[in-house]
Formats: structure tokens, C-alpha cells, sequence
């Protein structure tokens, strides 16, 4: 064949960039690092400040509204190899490969113009077989405003677009939409070569390595269809070498190819691909090699059944939706993610493997990827396939009334069908999504949306076509490329509307929103949903992340106007004080301002997360199968809902998160019942006090176990009353322990409200360890007094452990840090638990994991703590 001699290969353009806003006299300035956006350059210039620190941000807008250049010269040097035509003789292409553009661009090669892009999230690739100069090559990218194309677009087309958050052109353009800014987030339009440019040249080439796995029932077979996408010469006749190996790496089956096409393996007995916290992750190796070495791709996956089932509920109405893996229902459990960084290029592989080890050790089997930033990077989806984190991948559509349009129809379809096939090989990937809330929006709204109505014709005349790309394009994409992950119409959708809570999923947000109730969180019971994909509490960063990005000490304070600049959305600043007064006694200084809003994003986590996981009762009882908390990660500091702030500093509402995703789980919920004297009463009413208790567990097998029960004094930490309930929990599910009610003199709702009710599981055999833990307190918390305990922090001999006790009364809310100035140390430490409550006599043990490369000072860590009251 022709292509023989001709080995497959990548020359990076990374060197000699340079950059300058086009219409500026000057000169070009050499980039930061490559690839690159805008805003990192400019800073790296001194041009502008860090948008992050003080109020910046409000300085550097203009930065979106311009035209920038970025240009460099790379040398090519071709072996002569030409026939008397000037053709090579072995038919070799060069093709210019830009993984990603942000996001219209206009593309030079020595002068001549060869493609506009305009879609971010797209891989752009250009035949420059006939255009390359042996020696210097001078490559340029125009990348025209984003923002002022939008806008353009949308006053062609006649109407504004309806839209929640940023601004309403967004939906005209193909580019990450939070960049126009979210409720969490800046407006920061950035511009440039985003993800890596190169030169690929080969003769024939593997485009596609298509990895089907069909896993039947009985789980003792793996059915594995691998396909074969070439480009180039001779894709009719090239031969590929197809290479399986197992997860020690032996390779196990081979077979080969003729030009274009599929081939099938049959794998006994496979190892098989599980969540995190059911079994292990084991990968396969898939390689495919041409004519020997000429070209070779491999990629890892995962044998694995992935099932979405929606089926009816015994004795109640909808369905159920819960994930199914390998036949084992799966309680999914987890966050939503956003794009970790609002300069994306930033991003490296260790920045990926830093936020997604904390959500493995947080217990998360499952990252929703929100639609209204990116598909993200290969490195991400490769760490949670090691990891055993679940991924729901939404399409990039979100909050608004998306118009229709051709151009849009073909750039969403092409962005559809080149991220489907890169992804779909992770076995991480269970479920694609079609976007954000754009049917919720269209209710409410009240868009011209008929669910009954099938006539797509219909669809796109009228001012809801957007369901035209989610139930045609993206359907019909995800159906053809990889059948076998389930597909959902959109975030929420499900029912006789999209947050119906008795069919799909829903968002839970009566709790919080401006323009819904705003709810107590302590009434999240009332607000399940089958699977809860998105609810939560928004919180201040870290005190070091704001002291770190506020330079003037008068602006740290939590109604200054640089303060007022971390708030993203209308009525934060309101709806968090609200919260606060609702809740808690505390101070107006940042410190303690921003601790109590912590304080209740944690409790407010809790008070959900328990309520969602109690529900899943196992077989025919699945009422609530997912919690996914909004949000894992920051990409800017900001006043949000994640679990870590922007410099990955955990808040607490983390650790509430990791304790209640843990495998075993108790809990107990305060009641109080009314018996009137007569029916018209309002004086003589006798209210008794009692407690149901109830645990979960997520294993697969039954756990034997102790349940000690406590009443204690809020003050004073006297225990009244104890005793002990010998229980077994059953597997994967949620079990009932029935109620214990108030000691007889603490029974009157009024003297059970000066108790906690302490529960913890012990177990039966081996160690007798506790396995779980739980303290419930009377309500509102801002009502008692914690004045009178004492924390106790004792070192333990291993160096690595403390004993941490309370004395004299219940401690609430006990955060340990250790005890020094340096934040890179403190950073490197990992506590195995923070955010405790703590009664007399049950010290809790916490060990620390310090980064290998971070120096303990001499004489080791000394902890601190404070505790709320």
C-alpha cells in the first residue's frame, strides 16, 4: 500500500505566540503560557489586574468587546518525497488541528485566510497539504468580540431571547454561556487559542476508535464491537491491527481490520467497571495500530451495564429513576460540577486529580457536568474512570429560550456528534442530558410548550424551537454514537411538568431562591423529588481566600462594596441574611459573618441530604434515588454554593457532605404531637415530644448493629436517659427503627427542646467500632444557649491523631485548623473529619494526612478549634 513509509505524527505549535488587541498601536507582547486566553495574557503584561482581587473585575469588561491577535511562525520542514507533479508519493496529508477556539476566529496561514470557527466547543481541523511553505510558516488568529457577534445575531433575527443569567445573545453563539456571567459567577469573556493547536501529518490515519460494550444480564459476558473510522489513502484497503488487553495488561484477544469497519470480541468472565464504593475499577486497554506502527490510538474502558430505570413505584404515583450498574441499583450520590476556573487554560492535570480526589473522598459516586459551562477535558473523564465517579453529562444549552436557527442546527449537531464520540468510551459516563432547566423555563414563561405536541414542524415556528435540538439533534446523535448511555431530555425534566417530583428529576430550590418561598431549610423533607439533581445553600468562601484577594482590611466586611462584588446574583446579600437570622446568633465582622453563613450552608446540607438518602428503601421502594448537591467547585471566589471555595479550601458543608455519603448512615428526626383539650383551644394544648430514628446502608450486605440512643442537656451535657436497640440494616437501602420518645420529664415539647437526642451505631462483632454517628438538636438553633461547654483537643501518641472531647454542655459546629500562619501547610492538611458536634463522653478520634512535599515544623501540628456559641 502507499502509505507505508509514511509514520503518523504531531508537531505541537506551542512556541513564539505572541499577542495585541487588533486595533491597538502596540506592539504584538509574547503570551503567558500556551495554550491561552485574553485575560491571562493581559495580566501577565501588567495590561490589566487580577479580575479576582478587590473590584477589578469591574475594570477589565472591556476586555470582551475587543478584537485580539494572536500570531507565531513555526518552521515545517517536508521530506522530499514529490513526484514530477509536486504530489507526494506517498500521499501525504497535513492537517492544522485546533482542539478549541474561543470562539470566532478568523485562521491565517501565510497570509491567506482558511476557516472562520465559531463554535468553542468544537475541534477545528484544516488540510494545509498545499499550503505549507518548507521553512517559516506564520500562522494568525483574528478572534473577532464573541459578545458584540452575538449580539448582532440577535438583532438580524428580530426578537430578544428570553434567558435567565448573563445576557440574552449568549444563545445565539456557541461559546461556555457562564462566561456571560451566572448567580455564582463573573462576566468574563475571554477570547483565544484555548486548547492545543498542532500539525498532524500522516498518509492514513485512525479517526475514530469506537469502542462498544453490550455486558449481558448475567454479567458473565462482555460482547465488545470496536469500529474503525480512517482518513487519508487507501481507507479501503488499509489494514488495522486490533489489540485487547486486561487490567494487569495482558493482552487477552486480537484481530484485524480491512479498511473501515468493526469487529467483534467476546470477553468471559470480565472484570467488571463499578462505582465508587460498591467494587473496584478495573480498565481495559483497547489499541488499534495501522500497517504495523504507522498509527496507533489506544484508549481505556470499562466493562460495565449502565441502566436508567423508570418504572412504576408500588403504592405511589410516578416513577421511580435510578441508576443501575451491573444489575446493583445505585443511590447516587454526589455534586454538580462547573468549569473549575474561569481562565480554562489554567487548568493542568494535577489541578483535575486535586478536585476530584476531593470529591472521591467526600464519597461522591457521581458529578453531574452542568450545561452551562463545557464538555470538559479528555484528563477529567480518564480520572473518574480510576475513580468510580459517575458522570451525567449534560449537552452545553441552558436557562433560556434557545432560537432556531440553521446555523445553529448544524454547528449543535457537529459540537454534538465530535463530543459524543470523544466521550463515549468512558465507562464514567452514564447518562447525557440535553441541557439546564430550558423546559422549566419554558413553563415558566409559559412558552408556546405542548409536551403532547410530536410535530417538530410545529416546534420551530413557534417561541420554545429549542426542544427541537433536544428531542431531534441530541437525540438522535446520542442514539446513533452510543446507544447503550441512556439519554434525558433535560435537567429537570420528567411528568406532567419538568420539576414534577414524582417522575424524573427535579431541582429543589423552594430552599434559597429569590423567587421561590424560600423555605427553611429545615424543611427539605417536604421537598424531595425521585432524584434531586440540584439544591443547596450558598455560603462565604474560606476567611484565608478572602483575606488572600481583599487587600484593604475596611473592605473585609460583609456589606462593603467590594463584599457586595462576590454576590452574583439579585438578593443574595438578603436571602443570606435571612437564612442567618433565621438560624443563628452571630457576629458582623467578616470572620464570624462569613463562619455563621458556613455554619448554615452546613446544616442545610445536612438537613437535605439526610431527608433525600432516607427515602431509598430499597426494592420497590425507591422514592428518592440521587442527591447531587449544587455545587463541588468555585471557578472565581465568590459568595456560592460550593462544597470548596475557588482555592479548593474545603468549606463546612464538605464534611457534612462526606459523612452523610458515607456507607452506613443514622438518623433521627424531633417530632411533636398535639392533643387539644377541646377543638377551639388555643391555650390548653398538650404537645409530647418524641423521635423517629431510622439508618441507611449502601453495602451489599446486611450490617449487624448496635444502636445507642442518648438524651443530653444542650447545657450542662447531663445524659437523662440511654439505651441501646440491637438492629440489623439491611443491604443497599434505608431502614426504619422505629421511635424512642422524650425521658418522662423532658416529654412537653417545651423541656425536650433543652435535649439533643445522640445516636450512634456500634458495631455488634469484631472491633465494635462506631460506624455512624448522629446528633439531633432542637430547632432553631439561635434559641439555646452552647455558652457553657468546653472543647477539648488531646494529641495522640501516633503524632497523626487527636482525641476531641466536650465537657460541661454539647459543643455544636466544632471546627479544627491547625495552629499557624503558614497557608501552605495548612493547605497540605487533609482532616479525616471536621465540623463536629460533640457530647461529654463520646470523644470523636480525627487523624490528619500532611502532603509529602509540605515540611511539618519541628515538634509536629497543634490543632485549634471554635465552636458555634
Amino acid at each position: 500500500m502507499a502509505s507505508k513509509a509514511l509514520v503518523h505524527s504531531c508537531s505541537p505549535i506551542t512556541v513564539g505566540w505572541a499577542f495585541k488587541e487588533a486595533s491597538s498601536e502596540q506592539p504584538f507582547r509574547p503570551v503567558s503560557q500556551f495554550p491561552t486566553v485574553t485575560h491571562l495574557d493581559l495580566m501577565h503584561h501588567s495590561l490589566i489586574p487580577d479580575p479576582a482581587r478587590n473590584k477589578n473585575a469591574r475594570e477589565v469588561q472591556w476586555v470582551g468587546e475587543r478584537e485580539w491577535i494572536y500570531k507565531t511562525t513555526f518552521d515545517f520542514a517536508e521530506a522530499s518525497n514529490k513526484d514530477g507533479n509536486g504530489h507526494d508519493k506517498n500521499g501525504a496529508r497535513h492537517v492544522l488541528v485546533f482542539e478549541g477556539l474561543d470562539a470566532h476566529c478568523r485562521i491565517s496561514l501565510n497570509g491567506q485566510i482558511l476557516l472562520r470557527s465559531d463554535n468553542m466547543f468544537l475541534e477545528w481541523r484544516i488540510d494545509v497539504t498545499d499550503k505549507l511553505r518548507t521553512g517559516p510558516n506564520d500562522l494568525e488568529l483574528y478572534f473577532e468580540s464573541t459578545f458584540l457577534i452575538g449580539k448582532q445575531l440577535e438583532k438580524d433575527q428580530g426578537f430578544k431571547n428570553l434567558y435567565w443569567n448573563g445576557d440574552s445573545s449568549r444563545m445565539n453563539v456557541r461559546k461556555v454561556p457562564c462566561h456571560y456571567g451566572w448567580d455564582w459567577g463573573p462576566t468574563l469573556l475571554t477570547a483565544g487559542p484555548w486548547r492545543p493547536i498542532y500539525i498532524e501529518t500522516f498518509a492514513t490515519r485512525i479517526s475514530d476508535l469506537g469502542i462498544d460494550v453490550e455486558v449481558l444480564d448475567t454479567l458473565d459476558t462482555a460482547i465488545i464491537t470496536v469500529s474503525i473510522e480512517l482518513e487519508g489513502t487507501d481507507v479501503d484497503i488499509a489494514s488495522t491491527l486490533l489489540e485487547i488487553s486486561d487490567p494487569s495488561g495482558r493482552k487477552i484477544d486480537q484481530g484485524e481490520i480491512q479498511g473501515r469497519g468493526s469487529r467483534r470480541f467476546i470477553v468471559q468472565n470480565p472484570s467488571l467497571w463499578y462505582p465508587l464504593g460498591y467494587r473496584k475499577q478495573p480498565l481495559y486497554a483497547f489499541t488499534a495500530t495501522i500497517g504495523g506502527s504507522l498509527h496507533k490510538v489506544s484508549k481505556r474502558a470499562g466493562l460495565r451495564l449502565v441502566e436508567l430505570v423508570q418504572r412504576p413505584l408500588p403504592g405511589q404515583k410516578g416513577l421511580t429513576f435510578f441508576f443501575r450498574v451491573n444489575n446493583i441499583p445505585i443511590y447516587s450520590q454526589g455534586t454538580d460540577w462547573i468549569p473549575p476556573d474561569v481562565f480554562l487554560p489554567r487548568m493542568t492535570f494535577q489541578k483535575y486529580r486535586d478536585w476530584l480526589a476531593w470529591a472521591a473522598r467526600g464519597n461522591q459516586n457521581m458529578i453531574r457536568v452542568w450545561g452551562g459551562g463545557i464538555y470538559e477535558d479528555d484528563r477529567f473523564y480518564d480520572i473518574c474512570d480510576e475513580l468510580g465517579i459517575l458522570i451525567w453529562q449534560d449537552f452545553m444549552m441552558g436557562c433560556g429560550a434557545y432560537p432556531y436557527h440553521d446555523y445553529l442546527v448544524q454547528s449543535i449537531k457537529a459540537e454534538a456528534e465530535y463530543n459524543v464520540r470523544r466521550l463515549r468510551h468512558h465507562p464514567c459516563i452514564a447518562l447525557w442530558c440535553g441541557n439546564n432547566e430550558d423546559y422549566m423555563f419554558a413553563e415558566l414563561h409559559h412558552l408556546e410548550y405542548d409536551p403532547k405536541d410530536e410535530n417538530p414542524e410545529r416546534w420551530i415556528k413557534g417561541n420554545f424551537p429549542g426542544r427541537y435540538y433536544y428531542e431531534v439533534i441530541l437525540k438522535q446523535v446520542t442514539e446513533t454514537l452510543a446507544p447503550r448511555i441512556p439519554y434525558h431530555l433535560s435537567s429537570p425534566y420528567g411528568g406532567t411538568y419538568s420539576n414534577d417530583p414524582t417522575v424524573g428529576d427535579i431541582h429543589s430550590w423552594r430552599v434559597w431562591m429569590a423567587d421561590q418561598p424560600r423555605y427553611p431549610y429545615q424543611d427539605y423533607e417536604k421537598l424531595t423529588g425521585r432524584f434531586i439533581s440540584e439544591f443547596g445553600m450558598k455560603s462565604f468562601p474560606c476567611l484565608r481566600t478572602i483575606n488572600a484577594l481583599v487587600d484593604d482590611p475596611a473592605d473585609r466586611h460583609p456589606q462593603s462594596d467590594t463584599m457586595d462584588m462576590w454576590h452574583m446574583a439579585p438578593e443574595d446579600q438578603r436571602t443570606t441574611s435571612m437564612y442567618l437570622v433565621d438560624n443563628l446568633r452571630y457576629g458582623n465582622d467578616i470572620e464570624a459573618y462569613s463562619w455563621a453563613t458556613q455554619i448554615v450552608q452546613a446544616e442545610s446540607t445536612d438537613y437535605s441530604s439526610r431527608a433525600f438518602r432516607r427515602l431509598w428503601c430499597g426494592p420497590g421502594k425507591e422514592e428518592c434515588a440521587g442527591c447531587l448537591i449544587w455545587q463541588l467547585n468555585d471557578c472565581y471566589p465568590a459568595v456560592s454554593w460550593s462544597l470548596l471555595d475557588s482555592a479548593m479550601r474545603p468549606k463546612l458543608a464538605y464534611y457534612v457532605s462526606r459523612r452523610n455519603y458515607a456507607s452506613i448512615l443514622v438518623g433521627a428526626t424531633r417530632r411533636v404531637v398535639e392533643k387539644k383539650a377541646n377543638e377551639f383551644t388555643h391555650v390548653d394544648i398538650k404537645r409530647t415530644a418524641y423521635a423517629e430514628l431510622w439508618a441507611s446502608n449502601l453495602t451489599l450486605d446486611p450490617v449487624d448493629v448496635d444502636l445507642e440512643i442518648g438524651f443530653v442537656t444542650v447545657s450542662g451535657g447531663s445524659c437523662v436517659h440511654n439505651e441501646t436497640r440491637a438492629v440489623t440494616l439491611l443491604p443497599n437501602r434505608s431502614t426504619e427503627l422505629g421511635r424512642v420518645d422524650f425521658p418522662d420529664s423532658y416529654r412537653d415539647s417545651s423541656a425536650a427542646s433543652s435535649l439533643v437526642v445522640h445516636l450512634r451505631l456500634r458495631e455488634r462483632c469484631g472491633s465494635q467500632r462506631v460506624l455512624a454517628r448522629y446528633t439531633e438538636f432542637p430547632q432553631p438553633l439561635r434559641h439555646h444557649d452552647f455558652s457553657s461547654v468546653k472543647v477539648s483537643i488531646r494529641p495522640l501518641d501516633d503524632g497523626r491523631s487527636w482525641a476531641v472531647g466536650a465537657a460541661g454542655g454539647v459543643a455544636k459546629a466544632v471546627e479544627l485548623s491547625v495552629a499557624t500562619d503558614d497557608d501552605n501547610l495548612v493547605d497540605a492538611c487533609l482532616f479525616s473529619d471536621n465540623y463536629l458536634d460533640l457530647v461529654p463522653g463520646d470523644d470523636q478520634i480525627i487523624t490528619i494526612d500532611v502532603n509529602v512535599l509540605v515540611k511539618i515544623p519541628h515538634g509536629g501540628l497543634a490543632l485549634i478549634e471554635k465552636h458555634y456559641g
